[in-house]
């Protein structure tokens, strides 16, 4: 991702200046044209600000601060507080210094006369592309209040849904990390007290498998070895980065983190259930299918299910139908089948809305299910990993004593 200043005028000919973050300078354009704006200029804010650094945070801003920020704004629209008057409130009361700013510069935003909408947008990082919509249509149809408190409740399941899979991921991690850092005890301290103590019998030679691990310690005590390690790491970290940034690399990229075994169906459960979702909530607030598709499209964090929707949308625009686009470009990684038949029940039934809700809140339970059973369908996979390293530790530290004590005997 980088950080993209531009420049564009509305409709009506309001100039207005902003920076946000893109993927790429197309994506960035392909955004602002469908928010009806007329680019002037569009510049790659390359420069090194140091201010930024502690004026940003690391990740974006949590998603419990977005719904708490969210939800104090429903709850002081609904009381008849003059938005300006919201927004100076937040700004009083906020501690936190990267999004004081932010609301700092929506307050003056919105006191030049630009809609809240566009203020939010022009800061970017509190709201995505389908809130910054759901806004815009709550401004125009004077139903701001009723906006926010969806955008609240939808940053609260998503909130929620993340927090499910963090958790579930929290227990096999510790467990790896206690494994590594066994492993690199052992290496490193008793390795070579068995390497000392077999030598100090006359035997100048090791078992192979010890000497693997011991030239493995000895290694870490190199200082050109963990040079080339580092530099390794950052390499195929670098190239990583690189794919991803490229359209097709993202795409093989994303497609193999689908077909992992349990966390591919995770991802994929939950892909589809923020479709089914986001495309709920659009379409029941009045957002054209066509357009509520396209946001939902550029909403989607996997390339594969993003491919799939904006590939759709263009088949909607020649008149085709929700299913039939979607079965046209699916793909067996993405949307299930099922899905597809039943989204052609709700468009044949004129409840398209209704069913996409339903449909989100059964995907939505089984991400929650597969996610309080990810221990469970981890540990398999854990004690063969765990059990595996420390037969080889085993065999590695006594079979050097074995020998020593036929020697001994002898």
């Amino acid at each position: 991702m980088a950080y993209f200043k531009y420049v564009v005028t509305t409709s009506t000919g309001q100039r207005i200046e902003g920076e946000k973050e893109s993927s790429s300078k197309d994506d960035l354009v392909k955004f602002l044209q469908s928010q009806d704006f007329t680019i002037i200029s569009i510049t790659e804010n390359i420069g090194f600000d140091v201010s930024r650094v502690f004026q940003s945070d690391i990740g974006g801003l949590p998603l419990n601060d977005k719904v708490v920020l969210i939800k104090q704004l429903s709850t002081m629209v609904g009381a008849n507080i003059p938005i300006i008057q919201a927004i100076d409130i937040l700004v009083q009361q906020t501690e936190k210094k990267s999004l004081k700013l932010k609301l700092q510069n929506i307050y003056k935003s919105i006191e030049a006369g630009t809609s809240l909408a566009e203020s939010f947008q022009k800061e970017g990082g509190i709201l995505s592309d389908v809130h910054l919509n759901l806004l815009a249509a709550g401004e125009q149809s004077a139903n701001l209040n009723e906006m926010l408190e969806k955008i609240a409740i939808d940053l609260e399941k998503s909130k929620n849904l993340k927090g499910k899979i963090t958790g579930a991921l929290i227990y096999p991690a510790i467990i790896f990390i206690a494994i590594i850092v066994v492993v690199f005890l052992m290496i490193t301290v008793m390795i070579p007290q068995v390497k000392d103590l077999y030598q100090s019998l006359g035997q100048a030679e090791l078992p192979a498998v010890t000497q693997f691990l011991v030239s493995l310690g000895e290694s870490f005590n190199n200082i050109a070895t963990l040079i080339i390690v580092v530099i390794l790491a950052i390499s195929i970290f670098g190239l990583y980065k690189y794919a991803y940034s490229t359209p097709k690399g993202a795409e093989f990229i994303d497609r193999l983190k689908l077909k992992m075994p349990i966390f591919g169906q995770l991802i994929q459960k939950s892909e589809v259930a923020q479709f089914c979702r986001l495309t709920a909530m659009l379409a029941k607030s009045g957002i054209q299918i066509i357009e509520a598709i396209e946001i939902v499209g550029n909403a989607s964090g996997n390339k594969v299910f993003r491919n799939v929707i904006l590939n759709s949308k263009q088949e909607i625009v020649k008149g085709s139908t929700v299913s039939l686009a979607l079965a046209k470009y699916n793909e067996n990684v993405a949307f299930p089948v099922v899905l597809i038949r039943i989204i052609a029940t709700g468009e044949e039934s004129g409840k398209l809305d209704k069913i996409l809700e339903d449909m989100s809140v059964f995907y939505e339970g089984e991400v929650q299910q597969l996610a309080d059973n990810l221990t469970k369908l981890m540990e398999p996979l854990i004690m063969v990993i765990a059990g595996g390293l420390v037969a080889f530790l085993a065999i590695a530290v006594y079979l050097p004593i074995f020998q020593v004590g036929q020697l001994v005997n002898a």
